[in-house]
């Protein structure tokens, strides 16, 4: 395996480059979570403008979004906008996501959003580097816009298409930045030749050839190997005991593993790095780790039991006229109980990541979900400023949704942190499961009444979804953040049904995490 090294395809080398044409936005925070809603809040503002598309005069276009392929195959549809936009061969596009040294802040990589909402600037940015070399074209060969026709990385003339002049021609060495404009003309759906069109996916030929863009396969120079060792909580991430359990920690338990670097204590963090991998692991399973006694967790054999017995606030969402006298007076009753069971992401390969700290940057190989979101932790986690961290965001076994992939990042920034060396940490697969965010457990207790005449009457819906976003889990063991329960609206989203009832009560009981949860696919 040949040794990963930083991307070259930063914005400050975009910036100062030659023969380059780019679409870029005004620096900007991210947009905020609304309130109650998962996800993190910065007012941090990166000093270079963002860009969308990057046009080289070699033919090569740039496309940046800030979500991640999470095996839905975003990759392949933006290069397709891209490349229906700008009128150039899909294979010319290379589309950098998540990288937050070069791709724009645009919030998680959740809801379905990738398409629908953070393509549009991009496929903007790619009309508008469209008309501005239409307008070059134009003045260099002596004719209207409307006289040429935009396809494979050039201009034809429509009366002679003999005639051609390449988008490389136009940029003649230049650097050209253009602000993006709100308003482009876009190609019609109807003269679309890319978009629509049954396509290859582009990440298949590199996954299938072993190609390296799994972060698991990664290898920096200087590379030591670290594992942690986690508190006997079964996954659990609230309560007083978090943060607050670890006794003592025996280094002369593993003195005779050659290779030891290093074990790392902070707070209930406990981690050991060594030169080799396999010692790393030895060293994790043999180190000897007090922990005080820790609650158990109620039986979940019986999980609607266990769902009832939790302490629970109950959150009136749509009240209409009197369910309780409408359940009284209805000529039929139905009453149900719904239990929705934990769920385990169970993903292919367990999560690793790889950081490289030093005094001024912090630098982080990581699987994220959302990689501008791990870079909010990551400054809290490690009291430095955004600017000094970079996530370089590769391909996982399985992320979507809530596993580990932060809270090993986190990990092995806190590893390398204390040796001054890279680091590389891989969960095992009981560390994996044990301590991922289950999907979140759901109860639903439902009533709806008929009249006489068949018409609805009422309908009554409570419901218990015991999550609390799953903060980052080595915020929690170093004491950054409070283990105190974080209610969020989530398993209440879809609870209010679109239909008219004369007698309607929607409520949720907000029940704090009983096991690490928060989302497994859907939120709700």
């Amino acid at each position: 395996m040949q040794p990963y090294t930083t991307p070259s395809t930063t914005r400050r080398a975009l910036f100062e480059a030659s023969g380059v044409l780019l679409v870029t936005r005004a620096p900007m925070p991210a947009p905020k979570p609304k309130p109650g809603q998962p996800g993190a809040a910065s007012d941090f503002v990166q000093t270079e403008p963002d860009i969308f598309v990057a046009l080289l005069a070699n033919g090569d276009v740039l496309a940046f979004n800030g979500h991640v392929d999470l095996g839905t195959g975003i990759r392949t549809a933006l290069g397709q906008i891209v490349a229906e936009e700008l009128d150039v061969p899909l294979a010319a596009v290379q589309v950098v996501l998540g990288h937050t040294g070069a791709a724009p802040n645009q919030g998680p990589t959740i809801a379905s959003a990738s398409i629908q909402i953070s393509a549009v600037p991009l496929r903007r940015a790619a009309a508008q580097a469209r008309e501005f070399l239409r307008a070059r074209a134009a003045d260099k060969l002596g004719v209207g816009h409307d006289d040429l026709l935009a396809q494979n990385a050039g201009f034809f003339l429509k009366s002679n298409p003999t005639v051609r002049i390449g988008y490389g021609a136009l940029l003649d060495g230049e650097h050209v930045e253009l602000p993006l404009a709100a308003e482009v003309p876009l190609k019609p759906a109807g003269a679309y030749r890319v978009v629509g069109s049954s396509t290859p996916r582009v990440d298949i030929p590199d996954k299938a050839t072993g190609a390296l863009v799994y972060v698991h396969d990664v290898r920096v120079p200087g590379m030591l190997h670290g594992r942690v060792v986690r508190p006997p909580y079964v996954g659990r991430d609230s309560g007083d005991f978090i943060g607050r359990s670890l006794i003592a920690v025996d280094d002369r338990s593993i003195r005779d593993i050659r290779g030891i670097v290093k074990v790392v204590v902070l707070g209930d963090f406990v981690g050991v790095v060594a030169e080799r991998e396999e010692h790393a692991i030895l060293a994790a399973r043999r180190l000897k780790v007090t922990w005080r006694p820790h609650p158990a967790l109620p039986p979940l054999s019986d999980l609607e039991q266990a769902l009832r017995g939790a302490p629970a606030t109950r959150r009136p969402l749509k009240e209409t006229g009197d369910v309780a006298a409408a359940t009284t007076q209805g000529a039929a009753l139905l009453a149900r109980t719904y239990v929705w069971p934990y769920q385990m992401h169970a993903s292919i390969g367990p999560s690793c990541a790889v950081a490289d700290c030093n005094d001024e940057t912090l630098t982080v190989w990581s699987g994220s979900q959302n990689p501008h979101v791990l870079r909010i932790e990551l400054s809290k986690l490690l009291q430095r400023d955004e600017s000094t961290i970079e996530i370089i965001r590769m391909d996982v076994a399985g992320c979507y949704g809530r596993n580990c992939a932060d809270d090993v990042c986190a990990d092995a920034a806190l590893l390398s942190r204390a040796v001054g060396r890279p680091v590389r940490v891989q969960l095992s697969r009981q560390q994996e499961h044990q301590w991922e965010p289950k999907g979140a457990a759901q109860l639903m207790d439902v009533k709806g009444t008929i009249d006489r005449a068949g018409s609805l009457l009422s309908y009554d819906f409570v419901s218990r979804y015991p999550s609390n976003d799953a903060p980052t889990l080595a915020l929690l063991l170093t004491g950054v953040v409070s283990p105190a329960p974080r209610l969020l609206e989530m398993g209440d989203r879809t609870a209010v049904p679109p239909y008219s009832y004369p007698n309607l009560r929607i409520a949720c009981d907000d029940t704090p995490a009983i096991v690490r949860a928060a989302w497994l696919r859907g939120v709700s």
